[in-house]
């Protein structure tokens, strides 16, 4: 009869251990947040959940909101009392409990005027008793910023910058140009630097070297929220061609002036880059390459491929010629001054602006060039025109197919003291001078065949006359 003694010591073991289990109402429990992030908006509300599995009251229980430290705290509730000096100083006044559910074990904490700085990670900290659980909850933070402003300016190189502006946006943004076409193209720099809010302010800036995009848009996304600010520039016209000018200096180019071009009526300095039309003429040798009949001048660089720019100093003297031209054109006679004929020049003769098509394109300018650039672009075969007194264009002979070499040429159509200016590179191209010079500055230039004598009769030299530059003599 043994069994009985073991018996009864199993009903005591059994007793011993009911009596060490804790009461049901104080049984372990799981604190679970929600599954995504809580997104809010800034200056709004959020509310922060978590609640209790197995759906038990969670009334009695401490409750604590924190960051990176359980104190102090976002916020503490305990035995139903808040706990304000466990708080962050940051979120006093502007955290409460939202408990209509804390029966059932759910409860949030709401925060008021939401900052930047209130983005991140929280936790929710339950206990009763001996035991405790906590949970995960992130809060992201968003803000749209202001729309965004471009500012435009031509560098030296001649170059166009554009600079995108915008602030107030979290979290960073993304910064994204396109063209028109809605081609999208890369920021040659970008930056993002915060505020004392924790909000960034945005700065994006982009090299526009291609002057056929005449209009850009910058978007600045906010990609947590999916929406996105955009604003579009137009380049104006006179800025592009600003660009394309400013370019062109860049192949600036030293142009001298060919004395076996010369008509006999233009007179040359001694530095071969001047030269000055008078009534006489002088006896010079024949040459197939001389103009015997228009008042012309060819430089003597000759360009067969890439591009190349000068400047002519105008001033406010009246009846020139300035432009490209075919090394071989014809030189005797008076054959048209056009692109068929292998002259692609602008004019100015009496009181109108003209490109010499073959119908000649009156050019309706906003005021009188003092100074005129000219760029040759071989490959493309593009004669630019630029009014250097202002920047803007002034015409442009475009698609020509060349061959052979091309040469500067320079004409003047009447007498007169005022000077054209070739501009030298190595002077910030300033300094050469084409320069007409009579007593009659209205007179038209008596032209006479190659080989007769001039009116006066006293000129004998077999060359052309050397005028020597005055210490004195510069632009006007």
């Amino acid at each position: 009869m043994a069994v009985f003694p073991n018996s009864c010591l199993l009903g005591c073991l059994l007793i011993f251990i009911a009596l060490q289990l804790p009461k049901l109402d104080s049984a372990p429990f799981d604190v679970i947040g929600p599954p995504e992030p809580i997104l809010a908006m800034l200056g709004e509300d959020a509310e922060l959940p978590c609640r209790l599995s197995p759906n038990v009251s969670a009334k009695g229980m401490e409750l604590r909101w924190f960051r990176e430290k359980v104190s102090p705290a976002v916020f503490v509730s305990r035995e139903g009392r808040e706990q304000e000096g466990e708080e962050m100083a940051e979120y006093r006044g502007r955290v409460s409990l939202v408990e209509d559910h804390i029966a059932e074990g759910s409860v949030a904490v709401r925060i008021q005027d939401v900052k930047a700085s209130d983005d991140g990670e929280y936790r929710c900290f339950f206990r009763q008793d001996e035991n405790y659980e906590e949970a995960i909850v992130h809060l992201k933070v968003a803000a749209l910023g202001s729309d965004p402003h471009i500012n435009m300016k031509v560098q030296e190189s001649g170059e166009i910058l554009l600079e995108c502006t915008s602030v107030g946006w979290h979290p960073e943004p993304q910064v994204q140009w396109r063209t028109h076409e809605g081609e999208e193209f890369p920021s040659m720099s970008e930056s993002r630097t915060p505020d004392e809010e924790g909000l960034f302010t945005v700065r994006a800036s982009v090299i526009i070297r291609d002057t056929s995009m005449k209009n850009v848009s910058c978007c600045i996304r906010n990609l947590l929220l999916g929406q996105e600010k955009e604003v579009e520039i137009s380049i104006p016209e006179k800025l592009l061609e600003e660009l394309k000018w400013k370019k062109a200096t860049l192949h600036a180019v030293d142009v001298t002036l060919d004395p076996d071009t010369a008509h006999p009526h233009l007179f040359l300095y001694e530095d071969s880059k001047s030269v000055r039309l008078e009534d006489s003429r002088q006896k010079l040798p024949e040459k197939p390459e001389r103009f015997d009949s228009w008042p012309c001048v060819m430089g003597r660089e000759a360009f067969t491929s890439g591009r190349h720019y000068w400047e002519v100093e105008v001033g406010d003297r009246t009846d020139w010629a300035i432009g490209v031209c075919r090394e071989n054109v014809m030189k005797k006679g008076f054959d048209p001054m056009t692109p068929e004929n292998g002259f692609w020049a602008v004019e100015l003769y009496g009181n109108g602006y003209w490109a010499l098509t073959p119908l000649r394109t009156p050019l309706p300018l906003a005021g009188p060039p003092r100074r005129v650039g000219v760029f040759l672009d071989y490959e493309s075969g593009d004669i630019f025109f630029y009014n250097m007194t202002d920047g803007s264009h002034i015409y442009t002979f475009s698609k020509a197919s060349f061959s052979g070499p091309l040469r500067p040429f320079f004409c003047l159509w009447s007498c007169g003291k005022k000077p054209l200016t070739i501009c030298p590179i190595t002077d910030g191209l300033e300094g050469v001078m084409v320069v007409a010079d009579a007593k009659d500055i209205s007179k038209e230039i008596p032209l006479s065949p190659m080989g007769e004598d001039s009116a006066s009769g006293d000129i004998e030299t077999l060359h052309s006359k050397l005028i020597p530059l005055q210490p004195s003599q510069g632009v006007p």
